[in-house]
């Protein structure tokens, strides 16, 4: 296995522009995979029209709007409902001036006091003015037409953070009272910046689609993938069970069940993170993978140590997971560091470095 470090690439693929969100996808998530590093991938290994590519893990659809930019047919795969909803949100056709209209619309709308009652969750995080908004804007949606309603809806859920007092601490809501924008504002702002993307995003007719499936069990075609590109949950992250509970509520989307994450176990009615566990879902992943990919197809993964100060620091991913491609079948031609930083105890003692890696294998 050739091991290259390249701090350049990891400069580009930890940067998010425009306004502090990636350029595709609506939905922030603070791991590095980005736009710039799939359409890198894609040109690098010249996919195009004809040619099919798989992510398992397709979280807000990063590596699909790519292959629609690019014309490259693409197929995704996600288990968590909320990013599955953000997904096919930013995959969808939209008429952005029809959208801009509705907007309009929806915005000048003279407040009147929505019909249903607030959640005792939500009534949590929310000053009692902004709830109220929130509560009225998401009644007025739902009368919308399909389309144009999940992507309202989707604007709502990102602009009601925004305004809540909510904090994510790892894989806890927490409340903070401060000053937040107006909900209505907060609105306005985020519809027009995702208008503004969608007349950015150029869409080349490939036919691209997500499933919801779990990457250990779903049905692929076999030997009808000419790549792969994509970027497993990282270890310990059980902030996707709860951390995003508000916009699941505000959408009226479940948690996923913690079984269906990687690594995760239920013990004693709790999820516990474990990580034998979790490399054992990514070696039936890459088995699938192989399956499912041609003869000469590329796999490229994006994957991270993990940092467990209570069990002696660094989980190494990297080296077990190549181990496991070379095993099944694959040939590992390359991996590299594109991000470091610092595992630390609570008391910021530092235990070691961990490390993001881009994987490179090839079905030979």
């Amino acid at each position: 296995m050739k091991l290259v470090k390249n701090l350049r690439l990891g400069k580009l693929v930890t940067d998010l522009p425009n306004r502090g969100l990636p350029v595709y996808g609506w939905f922030p998530l603070k791991e590095a995979f980005s736009r710039n590093l799939v359409v890198m991938l894609l040109k690098n290994l010249w996919m195009g029209r004809g040619d099919r590519v798989l992510d398992p893990f397709c979280g807000k659809g990063t590596t699909l709007l790519a292959c629609r930019e690019l014309g490259v047919e693409g197929v995704g795969c996600e288990v968590h409902p909320l990013f599955l909803f953000f997904c096919r949100v930013g995959l969808r056709d939209y008429d952005v001036p029809s959208l801009r209209r509705e907007a309009g619309e929806l915005l000048s709308s003279p407040f009147r006091p929505p019909e249903t009652p607030p959640s005792p969750f939500l009534r949590r995080f929310f000053p009692r003015g902004a709830l109220q908004d929130l509560l009225f804007f998401r009644e007025r949606i739902l009368e919308r037409e399909e389309g144009v309603r999940e992507f309202l809806l989707a604007a709502l859920a990102l602009a009601a953070s925004e305004s809540s007092w909510a904090v994510r601490d790892g894989g806890v809501l927490k409340v903070r009272e401060r000053r937040v924008p107006p909900l209505r504002e907060a609105l306005a702002r985020r519809i027009g910046w995702m208008c503004d993307d969608l007349e950015k995003l150029e869409r080349r007719g490939a036919g691209v689609s997500v499933v919801e499936g779990d990457a250990r069990e779903v049905e692929l075609e076999e030997e009808s993938f000419d790549a792969v590109i994509t970027s497993p949950p990282y270890p310990g992250k059980l902030e996707y069970v709860s951390a995003y509970r508000l916009e699941q509520e505000i959408l009226g989307l479940p948690s996923p069940p913690p079984q269906r994450l990687l690594g995760v176990r239920v013990k004693e009615g709790e999820p516990v993170f474990e990580r034998e566990a979790y490399l054992e879902d990514l070696f039936l992943v890459v088995e699938k993978l192989y399956a499912a990919c041609r003869e000469g197809a590329e796999v490229s993964l994006v994957v991270s140590d993990g940092c467990f100060p209570e069990e002696g620091g660094i989980f190494e991913v990297c080296s077990p997971l190549c181990e496991r491609a070379e095993e099944v079948g694959f040939r590992v031609r390359r991996a590299t560091i594109v991000n470091e930083r610092f595992c630390t105890t609570p008391s910021r003692k530092k235990l070691g470095i961990m490390r993001e890696y881009l994987l490179q294998w090839r079905k030979e």
